[in-house]
């Protein structure tokens, strides 16, 4: 049977207005690209370029690779006079499922296998470095989850990442923090079983689940929901 690729989007302002997630979905010769953006802060200028950096991010990719495409939307921060921090996850996604990811900061890329949803990034937070290589109790790593070691505007083919989830996950979330951060793991897998069939459903429930933190604080939300999908066959 013929295969092709669903994407939806969803997203939701947080408590500081104006919003500094974007997101981007582009389709090229059967392929879908998808990009989303998370700034840190809500200055102007960052607003501005998370939220026209995924456009160039997908558009760019299906053109010449999304390493150059990562690389490009970094070289577009420093039309700024002072570069914006913003982190960048982007996938492109076959119509098999097959799925190539670039990443720099902590945006997240996640895959469902229809039991199990699976990280597929690692975040470039001081945080995660030190639970890595320093050696350090939980507690003290998890305070320093929020301090950034690289942003899109440092995009280099040494500091980019890049991995792959295979055809047969079928189903992948490019999420900024406001969602994996604000929801357990077990929620986000629990939605995921109840609406793998819908990406636009996921993509709402998501958003609609990020709850405020501690101090009445609401994140920007934001996700991208791929999914392949198999059309049933034409019945005379």
């Amino acid at each position: 049977m013929d295969t092709e690729v669903q994407a939806a989007v969803g997203q939701r302002a947080g408590t500081e207005p104006p919003c500094a997630d974007g997101a981007h979905i582009q389709r090229h010769d059967g392929y879908v690209y998808a990009a989303v953006c998370d700034g840190a802060g809500h200055a102007p200028d960052t607003v501005a370029y998370a939220n026209l950096a995924p456009a160039v991010i997908t558009h760019t990719s299906a053109v010449v690779g999304g390493l150059a495409a990562m690389i490009t939307a970094g070289q577009m921060a420093h039309a700024y006079d002072t570069p914006p921090h913003v982190s960048a996850v982007t996938a492109r996604m076959a119509p098999d499922g097959r799925t190539w990811l670039y990443w720099i900061g902590d945006c997240r890329a996640y895959g469902w296998d229809g039991q199990r949803l699976a990280q597929h990034t690692t975040d470039q937070t001081l945080g995660e470095f030190l639970r890595l290589n320093g050696g350090v109790p939980e507690d003290i790593a998890r305070r320093h989850d929020n301090w950034f070691r690289l942003g899109l505007w440092q995009a280099t083919s040494a500091t980019v990442m890049e991995g792959a989830i295979p055809a047969e996950t079928g189903l992948v979330l490019l999420t900024t923090d406001g969602i994996h951060d604000q929801i357990p793991h077990g929620e986000m897998e629990r939605l995921a079983t109840e609406h793998e069939g819908d990406p636009q459903a996921l993509a709402d429930a998501l958003t609609a689940a990020a709850p405020e933190d501690d101090g009445g604080y609401r994140d920007d939300a934001t996700v991208i929901v791929l999914r392949r999908h198999t059309p049933k066959e034409n019945r005379p």
